[in-house]
């Protein structure tokens, strides 16, 4: 069978990590004796640089290939030109589509982008190929937060046809998949009766379980300290402010160490709690070997999104459950739930330093139910969030598909 992937904002094969959801498509896909396509942009979205100056083609191995389609650069997440990028880049990926020499039995396409799915979407319809949306972030409705102060007929200019090319794509598309099921209840929205499937955004239990035995060898396994750590995005929609507050009303605790691990915008506020604060360390950006030794030593694992934070189920959630990492979240979505409901952490209101301090002592003092959280999470992590599984269900239902 052959398969085309779409996604222009993930990883693809020649990029470094290879431990996402369209890289393990393509494996799982790969080690069925499918025929696979990846087609990406030649714009980076996470480093806002370019792959290639121009449309390339690469023959990676046997039965795979990579397409990567020129795309105009942008340099804001949020931001008119980014749209326009994307409007260009829907144009430019039907006309290479269409250039092929030969016809996917199926196109999987992430959304976002609005614009690129309207058109893979357009174009598998005049094809008769059968074609998968996977959610991966609700738009328009981002965007539409996020520009709350453009002029009012602009808003309604640019959201009114956002809002028709969506309906478009889920009314039109074979089935849609999602990260969460928060996500398909949303697209439910524009198609009722879609037939829709959540996949979790896994990663590889092997990888990390051969990751945590190397740190295993650099680290005590009796860590001298109870270590919280938050690693990722510093970026202004995740709540560092509260970490350290948090911070601060634990400063007198003794053995309790908090570690930030990241880049982006609130790096300064950090450094300047650094300096107040002795049970605060902030360690940049570390590569995932040093992340890994990281979460070998911690003891909780954080997860602070501020107020009205729009993501569902994230990465991060399977990276801390995979290490056996109790969890303490304040992102306001499917994840509280899952993390609620199988014991395997605690939910704060976002902003509340005072909650988020009360969850960390209640774990550091109760050790039948910090080691009870610990089973858990291993436990969610290996029934909900190891890649060979919920991958290889996945390509089940891509399967599936070409018989509709």
């Amino acid at each position: 069978m052959t398969i085309w992937l779409i996604s222009f904002f993930e990883n693809t094969p020649i990029d470094d990590n290879q431990n996402t959801r369209y890289n393990s498509l393509v494996k799982e896909a790969m080690q069925r004796g499918h025929e696979v396509t990846f087609w990406a942009s030649t714009f980076k979205h996470n480093t806002k640089s370019q792959r290639f100056d121009k449309k390339t083609t690469l023959a990676i191995q046997e039965g795979l290939t990579l397409q990567f389609v020129k795309s105009k650069p942008y340099q804001k997440n949020i931001g008119i030109q980014r749209l326009y990028s994307h409007y260009v880049l829907g144009k430019d990926i039907v006309k290479a589509m269409t250039a092929a020499t030969q016809k996917p039995d199926v196109v999987v396409i992430a959304y976002p982008p609005i614009s690129t799915a309207y058109e893979v979407v357009k174009w598998c319809k005049s094809n008769t190929v059968p074609v998968i949306v996977d959610v991966i972030d609700p738009w328009p409705e981002l965007f539409e937060q996020k520009l709350k102060k453009l002029p009012q007929p602009l808003s309604k200019i640019i959201f009114s046809g956002q809002n028709k090319k969506a309906k478009y794509v889920f009314q039109k598309a074979t089935a849609v998949t999602a990260i969460s099921n928060q996500y398909l209840n949303w697209a439910k929205t524009y198609a009722s009766q879609i037939k829709t499937a959540c996949f979790y955004p896994a990663i590889d239990g092997a990888t990390v379980e051969a990751q945590l035995l190397q740190a295993s060898q650099s680290q005590s396994a009796t860590p001298k300290v109870f270590k919280i750590i938050y690693a990722g995005s510093l970026g202004y929609s995740y709540d560092i402010p509260c970490i350290l507050a948090a911070a601060e009303l634990l400063k007198e605790e003794i053995g309790v160490e908090f570690v930030i691990a990241g880049l982006g915008p609130q790096v300064g506020l950090i450094e300047k709690a650094v300096k107040q604060l002795p049970n605060l360390k902030y360690l940049g950006r570390l590569s995932k070997e040093q992340l890994m030794e990281e979460y070998y030593t911690a003891n909780i694992g954080l997860t602070q999104h501020t107020k009205g934070a729009t993501q569902s189920v994230t990465y991060k959630l399977f990276d801390l459950l995979s290490c056996s990492l109790p969890i303490i979240n304040s992102l306001e979505s499917e994840m509280r739930d899952i993390i609620v409901d199988n014991k395997v952490g605690f939910h704060h209101p976002s902003g509340d330093a005072k909650a988020l301090a009360n969850c960390i002592l209640l774990l550091k003092q109760n050790t039948e139910l910090y080691n009870e959280m610990r089973h858990n999470a291993k436990n969610l992590f290996l029934a909900k969030g190891d890649s060979k599984k919920v991958y290889a269900q996945f390509l089940d239902f891509i399967e599936a598909q070409t018989n509709s």
